[in-house]
Order: structure tokens, then C-alpha cells, then sequence
């Protein structure tokens, strides 16, 4: 157990929020400090987000263009899309490690929202597309750890118990407004991680399982 990785299991309010996000108000204050299975080492526990946040970024674009031919759109057409994604903006250089962890929440959960109602799309409409599917599936699950342990970094070390989450308007009803909605997300998915790799670096060596025994 000593080995483990940081990624604990997400909070079952998040699934939750996932299965009824079109019934969601816009503005839902989510209790994080519910999860009992947070290490004692905020540190380690940012060494994690910051890695699994990297491991998400290097599929990032893979993902993307995976969407994108499984729709059957045509090359460079995805900027004459019409559609609106209100991607929530990331404050990159946000000095507050406090203020940053919450922002990353905030915008975490919005995508973790986006990608079950473009998972749930694909299902119905691309089924048949196994490899997207598995992708959108592994980024999806990636998101939800890194969920996991910001709820428990931001408990731990600055006991917040709520943080604010916009989740935005579901999906379109009209199948190429779906696919076109999904489209930009990605795009804009793809931006934000990489500017998240960059704002959770880490500067410092977290503290090794002998320094601290409590280590799951």
C-alpha cells in the first residue's frame, strides 16, 4: 500500500454531478472535504496533479484530432464553427498557490462535465468508434483523479470545504451542433492543459516516504 499512487478515488458527489449536470444550477457549491482517503503530504499530493496533468496534456492533441475525423469534418473547418463553449478562462499566472488550486478545481470540473455529455453523444451517435471512445474514457478518468486529489490538497492544506463550479449549458440537441460543440471543447481543452502544466511545476522536491511514514 506504501506504493500507491497519489490519485485517490473521487468523490462520489462528482460522479453525481456528472449523471445530472443538464439538471445542475450553473452556480453549485460542491462539499469537498468528504473524502477521508487524502495523504497527509500536500506536497506529494501536488507532485501528483502536476504529473497526471502533464500525462493528460502529452493525449491532449491526440485526443482532439481522434474527435475531430471521427465526426467527418473536413481539415481546418473547426474555426467556422458557430457554436458557443463558454471554457471557463485560466488565470495562468496566478500567484496565490491557495487561489490557483481553486481555479484548477473550478475548471476541472467543468471538464470533467463537458467530456460525460460528449461521451454520452459519442455513444449514441459514434458507437462503433472504439478507439475514441477509449480515449475520451482514459482522459475522462485522468480528469477525475486529478479532481480527486485537488479536492484533497485544497482540504488538507487550506480547509476549504466549497468552491463555487460553473458547469455551463449541455449540449446541443441538433447532432452536428453536438458535434461541433464537442469540437471546440476539445480545442479549447487542449490549450488550458498545457497552460496548467506550466502553472502547477513544481519548484521544490516533495518529501520522501521515509520523511513521512504516514504515506499510504
Amino acid at each position: 500500500m506504501r506504493h500507491m499512487p497519489g490519485i485517490v478515488q473521487l468523490l462520489i458527489l462528482q460522479c453525481w454531478c456528472l449523471v445530472i449536470i443538464t439538471a445542475m444550477p450553473l452556480d453549485f457549491k460542491g462539499e469537498i472535504c468528504s473524502n477521508s482517503d487524502c495523504n497527509d503530504n500536500t506536497t506529494y499530493i501536488w507532485h501528483q496533479i502536476h504529473n497526471k496533468i502533464k500525462e493528460l496534456a502529452s493525449g491532449a492533441r491526440h485526443l482532439f484530432e481522434k474527435y475531430y475525423e471521427g465526426q467527418g469534418f473536413k481539415s481546418k473547418t473547426v474555426d467556422k464553427f458557430t457554436v458557443n463553449v463558454h471554457f471557463p478562462k485560466f488565470n495562468a499566472t496566478n500567484s496565490s498557490e491557495e487561489n490557483k488550486a481553486t481555479e484548477l478545481f473550478r475548471i476541472f470540473s467543468y471538464v470533467s462535465a463537458a467530456l460525460g455529455n460528449i461521451t454520452n453523444a459519442q455513444n449514441k451517435m459514434n458507437s462503433k468508434n472504439k478507439s475514441l471512445l477509449s480515449e475520451l474514457g482514459k482522459t475522462f478518468s485522468g480528469v477525475k483523479g486529478i479532481l480527486s486529489n485537488l479536492s484533497c490538497f485544497l482540504c488538507k492544506k487550506y480547509h476549504v470545504s466549497h468552491v463555487s463550479v460553473h458547469y455551463g449549458p449541455p449540449l446541443q440537441d441538433d447532432s452536428f451542433k453536438q458535434k461541433a460543440q464537442g469540437c471546440k471543447m476539445l480545442e479549447k481543452y487542449q490549450h488550458f492543459i498545457h497552460q496548467a502544466v506550466n502553472a502547477t511545476i513544481i519548484n521544490h522536491p516533495y518529501e520522501s516516504e521515509t520523511q513521512n511514514p504516514s504515506m499510504p
